[in-house]
């Protein structure tokens, strides 16, 4: 083989040499398997990392509760200092305790309000079937006449043809043949526009119920302001003893931090908690409040967007507004203080 010849076989490849259809479709299948293999790759990688975020903050919850729960062997092991953890995480219960009022209010709102809106879609919907199967109907019967009409004027022009039966009518008799022939085109047209009209009223007697598309943002927003008026009704039964700031204090900061005074000191406030709590599981009639102080709120908020469901907290009315009391100087904000665990609650 020439030096020629050697370096035409070498560069061969590199410039594109001829290669079977069959190869060349091979070679493109491990290209584009390639491409999802790096895809599927990365995809891998934002998992992994995903994991090990998750993971590190885990490790961190882990850690935090091993801390706490040292601390709180610790306070224990104290005659005197025990009994300001059983302060502690009764006051955490308190905070519990308006939190699940407050979620079992909103469920129940949740499915009072769903309950409404599923029957009004349903009434609106057969309301608008109905009125669809009415033109259904209306057009049903038209069409019905026009072939009535054009059945009838065919079976004239065939009486006629059948009495013109002597050789003296040939020729109306072949005037009545193309009559004839021309009703059968709007006949057979009006036939399938019968046809055609009843399989639609059909369609529409057939449509199923349609499927709950979810609370409106009217009604999402109306179940928020109950929500947050249920809140400040809350606030303002526990805010002069103190409670409410108290029970805040324990739920954001750690029993290391906790610091209640004596024994006596902690058992009078745990009396004090206890009686907290029964007043806020015991059944009352707080309707006539809670709708007015939902009616205050949807009064004064302001949204951001105007999909938003929930009002900006600048915007919240004071929790003593419905009493028609003076403000206190240090009055909290339920909703920019995310008092109950409010944040968890809202819907939207």
């Amino acid at each position: 083989m020439t030096l020629g010849d050697r370096i035409s076989a070498l560069t061969q490849p590199l410039l594109g040499a001829k290669r079977p259809a069959d190869e060349q479709e091979r070679l493109l299948k491990l290209y584009w398997n390639r491409a999802e293999l790096k895809k599927e790759l990365a995809n891998l990688d934002d998992d992994l990392y995903q994991l090990n975020d998750r993971l590190k903050q885990q490790t961190a919850a882990t850690q935090r509760a091993r801390d706490d729960l040292e601390s709180l062997e610790t306070l224990l092991g104290n005659p005197e200092l025990g009994f300001g953890a059983l302060a502690h995480y009764q006051l955490r219960g308190l905070w519990r305790a308006c939190h699940l009022q407050l979620a079992q209010f909103s469920g129940e709102l949740r499915r009072q309000q769903e309950d409404r809106e599923r029957k009004r879609e349903l009434v609106q919907f057969h309301e608008e079937r109905q009125a669809r199967l009415e033109v259904a109907e209306r057009r049903l019967e038209e069409a019905n006449a026009t072939l009535e009409v054009l059945e009838r004027a065919e079976a004239a022009l065939r009486a006629k043809l059948a009495a013109a039966g002597g050789f003296w009518h040939y020729f109306r008799r072949r005037k009545l043949e193309d009559q004839l022939a021309g009703q059968s085109g709007p006949i057979a047209e009006a036939r399938r526009v019968l046809e055609d009209l009843g399989a639609a009223k059909r369609t529409i007697e057939k449509e199923p119920w349609p499927e709950f598309a979810g609370l409106s943002l009217e009604g999402q927003r109306a179940i928020n302001n109950a929500v947050l008026g249920y809140a400040q009704l809350l606030y303002v039964q526990l805010a002069a003893s103190g409670l409410a700031q108290r029970a805040r204090v324990a739920r954001l900061g750690s029993i290391q931090e906790s610091h209640y005074g004596a024994r006596a000191e902690c058992e009078a406030l745990m009396a004090e908690i206890a009686v907290a709590i029964a007043a806020v599981k015991a059944p009352r009639d707080i309707r006539d409040e809670l709708r007015a102080r939902a009616d205050l709120i949807k009064g004064s908020a302001v949204y951001r967007h105007p999909a938003d469901t929930v009002p900006q907290d600048r915007s919240m009315p004071s929790a003593y507004a419905y009493q028609g009391r003076a403000v206190p100087v240090r009055e909290a904000n339920v909703l920019a203080d995310d008092y109950w665990d409010l944040t968890q609650l809202m819907l939207g």
